[in-house]
């Protein structure tokens, strides 16, 4: 949480975006000498003072993710109240999982980089995610049920770069830990008064720990702006280049069952496993004021190619060697798979500004179009991660297809009011139009000639509306000090996830929907060095996924789960001195079924949902010195969570420690850090792919990575 952009330094030219596997040494502009109330853009789409919405949102500079050496979601979200960045996940070792309120599920919350949806109509695109250039982070709690429409559903991360011609002009190397290395510059090109254009390039490999695990990024964004008559028109350009070896560490559960008995640093994915992705993206738009207010007009596409094969291992996977008889004698499923997905984004919007209110009314329509082919086989495997030689291996059993067309329209209009200088009305509508069409086949080719085993289509459409009424009250205010009270209610809907797994199910159910209802308080204190924002809050999901009897004792996927997140959260800074920074934070989250039946069917109704930690918290030291020795220590907290619908396994709380520690002489600046050093190996992610490809059924669990370290050399330009 930064609140207020305040004096942390008095003088910082040099900062680093350094971790061992990515480094961006970034010029920081001097930190303002008089506070300056910060400013967001993601619940209105036009720049408000964060104290004046009646929502709980945080902003992270991307300073401070420099000085810190944060190079991913886990590390920059680390000082966020209630918020977790978890690291891996089915996405790779470059991806992650992010849960806000409780709730961890891939497609929950909505990342938007610089005003775009970052996995369009399906889910985040957290892999291609770089953090190289950017200027800040915006973390808003709950939906963003009409400015972002169907697909905000717990929270947004808006990540915003540097704007074209404003990019700091750096160049920085870095090595570390597991074969760690990178390059990276950020410079702005030839501009003119009326041109202005920047580029910011990464070129990194990131090696883990763990056997076979690493990733490699090459990426480019080129940003671009002119000035067209009365209006300015912008270009951006961003292309990704992600090769992966996924991580094959899962930790396996057969229900009550965990297999801590395996290797943790083992690899079972099958040899030459791999998470190839191509990303082509391009966003133009044009802005401008006319009599009507300010409008804006944007579009964006987005092409992305993925080349997979991985694989997973079954349960009792080592009870019986292959030869046993026992089954088909096969260790693990896997499964190779193309998968190309394409997404449009449009937006177009305008804001009146009259005396005491802006309106801001317009329309916005996300396309997702995705299809796979994928062929899944069997494979042998031993203990310590080594591919065998086997009868049946890696022979295509079943030789799959789907695909899936998404179109979210919506009309949008909201209302900020400001009655008076210390109340300030927040309050929207939008009408939503969802349309959706799959389509699937299965080939069984166990035997001589290919046979079709499923084949079907579905489609589903919906219009219906959401909205969002909220208010905050300044009850005091005086010489830097300030306390503003908030309330909010805010009514969304989803349709259910696409993951595009090796699946032909084309079955398209009904959107979930959620009311959530949210009350706090921003307050400023010492004139204004501690900064607090507190807040609780509700949010009830009706109408998701749950199973359901068929008639003859087989539970399908069905509509119609009921679930509850509750709790609250606190998050504060307390600037100790003119260098000096303490950042804390705690949430007590209850996340539970309400009405679920498991596919067994069994009864879930009142037990913790599976991954959900009761209890966050972490504290951090941030020290910033106009000359000599800077650094940072963090410390978060993760709580106990249950593993599964039944609660019938619990993983026990956890602590992990992150450092930084830098130097600056003439133009340089050298960086140590240091990630995970306690070196915990918890499970912070539940795979969504291992029950689907597995035939036993069996639920894996991603790691969090081992300890890392680098070390890192940027220079200004």
């Amino acid at each position: 949480m930064q609140r207020k952009f305040r004096t942390i330094s008095l003088s910082v030219t040099l900062a680093m975006a350094c971790g061992p596997w990515n480094c961006v040494g970034a010029q920081v502009p001097a930190e303002p000498s008089e506070p300056l109330d910060a400013v967001q853009i993601t619940a209105t789409r036009e720049p408000e003072l964060i104290d004046h919405v009646p929502a709980s949102i945080s902003i992270v500079t991307g300073a401070e993710l420099r000085r810190r050496g944060a190079t991913d979601l886990r590390t920059a979200l680390s000082l966020t109240g209630g918020v977790e960045g978890t690291p891996g996940g089915d996405g790779g070792p470059a991806g992650s999982v992010p849960a806000l309120w409780g709730l961890r599920e891939a497609d929950a919350f909505l990342l938007v980089v610089d005003g775009v949806p970052w996995g369009g109509a399906f889910n985040p695109a957290t892999p291609s995610l770089d953090l190289t250039g950017v200027e800040r982070l915006e973390i808003l709690r709950g939906a963003a049920p009409v400015m972002f429409g169907a697909t905000a559903f717990v929270g947004v991360i808006h990540v915003i770069h540097y704007a074209a011609g404003s990019t700091p002009a750096t160049i920085g190397f870095a090595g570390g830990s597991g074969g760690s290395y990178g390059v990276s510059a950020s410079l702005d090109l030839p501009s003119t008064d009326n041109y202005r254009q920047s580029l910011t390039v990464n070129l990194e490999n990131r090696g883990f720990m763990d056997d076979r695990t690493e990733f490699s990024r090459y990426h480019a964004l080129y940003r671009s702006t002119r000035n067209v008559s009365a209006a300015r028109l912008h270009l951006d350009a961003d292309v990704s280049i992600l090769p992966q070896h996924p991580a094959g560490n899962l930790l396996l559960r057969d229900g009550p069952v965990l297999h801590t008995e395996l290797p943790r640093s083992a690899n079972y994915n099958p040899a030459g496993a791999k998470l190839n992705q191509r990303r082509f993206h391009l966003a133009t738009g044009l802005d401008g004021a006319a009599a009507v207010g300010r409008w804006t007009v944007n579009l964006a596409v987005t092409r992305t190619l993925d080349d997979t094969l991985r694989g997973f291992l079954r349960g009792e996977a080592f009870t019986a060697p292959a030869d046993a008889g026992v089954g088909d004698g096969l260790q693990a499923d896997g499964y190779s798979q193309t998968r190309t997905i394409t997404d449009v984004y449009f937006d177009a919007h305008i804001t009146n500004t009259s005396g005491a209110v802006n309106l801001t009314y317009g329309v916005d329509f996300l396309h997702g179009s995705g299809a796979q082919h994928a062929a899944n086989f069997g494979y042998c495997i031993d203990i310590s991660g080594s591919e065998l030689s086997c009868a049946g291996a890696r022979h295509a059993d079943e030789l799959v297809r789907s695909d899936d067309r998404r179109d979210f329209a919506g009309l949008y209009s909201q209302l900020d009011w400001k009655l008076g200088p210390r109340v300030d009305v927040l309050a929207g509508v939008r009408l939503n139009h969802t349309r959706e069409s799959a389509s699937g086949r299965a080939l069984d080719n166990t035997g001589p000639v290919p046979v079709v085993a499923f084949e079907g289509k579905d489609a589903l459409s919906r219009t219906r509306g959401s909205g969002v009424l909220g208010a905050s009250w300044r009850a005091w205010a005086a010489a830097g000090n300030a306390l503003t009270w908030y309330a909010d209610y805010r009514n969304s809907y989803k349709p259910l996830a696409i993951d595009f797994g090796p699946e032909a199910e084309v079955e398209v159910l009904k959107p979930e929907t959620a009311d959530s209802y949210e009350a706090g308080a921003k307050l400023q204190l010492l004139d204004g060095r501690l900064d607090v924002d507190a807040s609780v809050f509700r949010m009830d999901f009706k109408n998701g996924l749950t199973f359901a009897d068929d008639g003859n004792g087989n539970f399908g996927r069905a509509n119609g789960a009921e679930t509850r997140f509750q709790g609250f959260e606190i998050e504060a800074r307390y600037q100790l001195s003119p260098q000096l920074q303490l950042a804390t934070h705690y949430a007590n989250h209850d996340a539970r079924f309400r009405r679920f039946r498991r596919d067994n069917g069994a009864d879930a109704a009142g037990n913790r949902i599976e991954m959900s930690p009761r209890q966050l918290a972490g504290a951090g030291l941030l020290y910033t010195a106009a000359t000599g020795l800077s650094g940072s220590v963090i410390a978060n907290y993760v709580g106990a969570r249950k593993l599964n619908k039944s609660n019938s396994v619990q993983a026990g709380g956890y602590t992990t420690l992150d450092a930084s520690l830098s130097y600056p002489f003439d133009r340089y600046r050298l960086q140590f850090n240091g990630y995970n050093l306690s070196n915990r190996r918890d499970p912070v992610a539940e795979s969504e792919l291992n029950e689907a490809v597995t035939v036993t059924g069996t639920a894996g669990y991603y790691r969090l990575p081992a300890r890392s370290y680098g070390l890192a050399l940027s220079r200004t330009l």
